[in-house]
């Protein structure tokens, strides 16, 4: 390996917090410039502290990591100190200096220091549009922002800045689901180097091309997504649990073979070289592939038909209305998505549902026997921490045996001596896992769920996938993980501008409509860009002749850039036309009922497993048409300015 095209080289890197054992044996990874990968792995495994050790929170404890350059580090929690906010972002300085250059007070060296910055006001106007937050002035006091805000602030300043090397540590967390696809979006275009810790495995899907699994003190490294990850990875179990029972017939005969004659002076040594012969098995024994972890909501104890009706809704806070003309009507059964931007109205929706918030006006009809379940990131600070989970269970059903209460707690990983635990110290996954049960407990008729991911782990999440598949009840979700979404839930309501609507269209019609307002915005950013070149024109005249000699130049400039683009983009449409006659031709098989009747089940399942490969490719050639062709647009309004 090339040490010197490496962006990131940890050499012999491991961890140790005063008086434990050290978290991972030590690590010796190489990261290349622009390669995307993702640290997973349960929590409590040391994925963050591996990402401080990386952007130089931490000291290791042994070996060394080498950076080509400094990185851009998001933490799960961020320390953003009170000041501005155009002062947080890195840009106080130039934005006084682009003043100064406007009112004419500016020294002339200003002049070549923001050559390249003169639409910084512009760019970070349209990078705090995009992280949902248009209504934050930069000279704003950062003291004003919710935790949330702040965190979304950090990654603002991505767009701003575009840094080679970027640390994210579960990024999603605070989105909205427009801007985690805006993000993944960006993450696939970008050409910085990205590290990022996240459960969210559609994101994962597509924001990143390799895999480091924190598993059993090692640190491995997979090629591919997430998806790709897990196959490995089960083909990686399956050959451990084979070496596994091959381990155990070799160890039971070396076993029986010393249990029968090490007491016999002929055999002695042959029974001798058996027993360091199992002693040199054990220390090489396969890892058991782990057992998947379930839980289930309990069958209700009555499902009405009618369980939530509402007639014109208008919703909000005091005199502030956040909703108005919302109708609907919610089923015994249903499972309803509801999508939205932060601050659209989502939770505003939800607390009137269950009872939380009283309609301004309207008709609100709740059935007969309704029994609701509701979650919400507030509740986990209404569990008492002073108590324990068995504490907790025993309020609901104090007439219960305690062996019940337990082995119930026991499905969700309450087991034995962490039943009686307190709940203060428990990490934000734990305290969601004892909230679902205390739901799960009361036997509901309609789940509504408002972000229940936030703090769980992908296996947490999947378990709850499972749980909420399988469910009799209705359900309400509110997510920003469409792998949930999508395996639960088989309506989608948007809120959007002060209204709710059903949508018609699935997730991926939702993200395209999300990244055709981001365009449009950019388009608007890139017309705003010119009038500030305008400006600066205007600001600094030039000779007339030498104006035109640098324009010509710029032009000849942009054209040689455009070249290779325009190739590129050629290429690219004559593959992505080829393969989209290929992937309508399937569809068209597929959608013929007699090709199921008339080929044979191989033929079938051939004919899937192409639609299953094709479409990806299809759809990942489009994406790159676009940023080809948005690319050469740039350049063709750089060169008409």
């Amino acid at each position: 390996i090339n040490r010197t095209l490496m962006s990131i080289i940890l050499s012999g890197v491991n961890y140790r917090y005063t008086n434990r054992q050290p978290l991972f044996e030590p690590v010796n990874l190489s990261v290349l410039p622009g390669e995307k990968i993702s640290i997973v792995g349960n929590n409590g495994t040391g994925k963050s502290t591996l990402l401080r050790l990386i952007a130089g929170e931490l000291a290791p404890s042994c070996g060394s990591i080498g950076r080509s350059v400094s990185p851009y580090y998001v933490p799960q929690q961020t320390d953003i100190r009170s000041e501005s906010v155009g002062r947080t972002l890195g840009v106080a300085e130039k934005l006084d200096a682009l003043r100064a250059i406007c009112d004419g007070s500016a020294n002339p060296d200003h002049y070549d220091t923001l050559a390249d910055d003169w639409d910084i006001e512009s760019r970070c106007r349209s990078a705090l549009d995009a992280w949902g937050l248009p209504h934050v002035e930069l000279t704003a006091s950062t003291d004003s922002l919710s935790g949330g805000e702040k965190t979304r602030l950090s990654l603002a300043g991505l767009t701003i800045h575009r840094p080679a090397i970027v640390l994210l540590d579960e990024p999603t967390n605070h989105l909205d689901i427009d801007s985690l696809i805006w993000l993944e979006n960006w993450l696939r275009r970008v050409e910085a180097t990205v590290i990022i810790i996240s459960h969210d495995r559609e994101f994962l899907d597509r924001a990143v091309n390799t895999i480091w699994s924190v598993e059993d003190g090692t640190i491995c490294r997979y090629a591919g997504n997430y998806s790709q990850f897990e196959l490995a990875r089960i083909e990686k179990l399956r050959a451990q649990e084979s070496a596994r029972r091959a381990y155990e017939t070799q160890a039971a005969h070396l076993t029986s073979f010393i249990e029968r004659f090490r007491a016999k002076a002929t055999k002695a040594r042959q029974a001798q070289s058996r027993i360091k012969m199992l002693e040199k098995l054990q220390a090489v024994e396969p890892v058991r592939a782990k057992r998947e972890w379930r839980f289930n909501f309990l069958k209700p104890l009555r499902l009405p038909e009618h369980l939530v009706d509402g007639e014109n809704l208008k919703i909000g806070y005091g005199d502030k209305v956040v909703l108005s003309g919302v109708s609907f009507s919610i089923r015994s059964g249903e499972r309803i998505g509801i999508l939205g931007v932060n601050g659209a109205g989502k939770s505003t929706l939800v607390k009137a549902i269950v009872g939380e918030l009283t309609p301004m006006s309207g008709e609100l009809r709740r059935g007969q026997g309704l029994e609701i379940g509701y979650f919400a990131q507030h509740q986990l600070d209404q569990l008492r921490m002073d108590e324990t989970p068995l504490e907790h269970l025993r309020h609901l059903a104090p007439d219960a045996r305690e062996q019940e209460l337990r082995d119930f707690l026991g499905t969700y990983r309450f087991s034995g001596d962490f039943a009686e635990a307190k709940v203060a110290p428990m990490s934000g996954g734990e305290k969601a896992r004892l909230a679902l049960a205390l739901i799960a407990w009361k036997k509901p008729n309609l789940l509504v769920l408002d972000e229940p991911t936030n703090h769980l782990d992908m296996e947490t999440r999947e378990a709850l996938t499972m749980a909420l598949s399988t469910y009799e009840g209705a359900v309400l979700l509110v997510s920003h993980d469409r792998h949930l979404l999508r395996a639960v839930t088989d309506e989608l309501w948007l809120v959007h501008e002060g209204r709710k609507e059903v949508f018609e269209g699935d997730l991926d019609d939702y993200a395209k409509i999300v990244l055709d307002h981001r365009r449009v915005t950019a388009a608007e950013a890139r017309a705003e860009h010119q009038a500030d070149k305008a400006a600066r024109n205007e600001a600094q005249p030039v000779n007339n002749k030498e104006a035109r000699r640098l324009a010509a130049q710029e032009r000849a400039r942009i054209a040689e850039l455009r070249k290779p683009l325009k190739k590129e983009l050629e290429k690219v449409e004559r593959e992505m036309n080829a393969l989209s006659e290929k992937l309508k031709a399937l569809d068209t098989q597929l959608a013929d009922p007699a090709f199921y009747n008339g080929a044979d089940q191989g033929k079938v399942a051939q004919t899937l497993r192409e639609h299953g490969e094709l479409a990806p490719k299809v759809e990942a050639l489009e994406m790159h048409w676009l940023e080809l062709s948005e690319k050469i647009e740039a350049l063709g309004t750089a060169a008409s300015a």
